[in-house]
């Protein structure tokens, strides 16, 4: 099962169709061009970019991190990335996105 993010970050493209596409991906169907943000998989990160796709695998699908943002194309991922990070830097002075918001209600 896949865990969103109460506050999800939407790329404008990608929130013409949000609640169909979610839908989508909760019921592990195809999401061309759509990608999700996630809290990091590893310390090293800041958060990652994922094909929605790479979730049709039941292994990954179960390891997928809290999902925090969803974009249509990889340019608006990065758009989007961009955007998340520097609300957390405005916000607290740093780069730890999960401790930001995880914090935040």
């Amino acid at each position: 099962m896949l865990h969103w993010y109460e506050n999800l970050y939407v790329s404008e493209r990608a929130s013409k169709k949000l609640k169909r596409t979610i839908s989508r991906i909760n019921r592990g169907k195809l999401t061309p061009e759509i990608y999700v943000l996630t809290f990091p998989s590893n310390d090293k990160n800041i958060m990652d970019i994922i094909p929605a796709n790479i979730l049709l695998q039941k292994t990954l699908r179960r390891r997928c991190p809290k999902i925090i943002g969803l974009a249509k194309g990889r340019e608006d991922a990065l758009e989007l990335m961009q955007t998340i990070i520097m609300e957390t830097y405005e916000q607290t002075g740093g780069f730890c996105v999960k401790e930001y918001l995880g914090d935040k209600k």
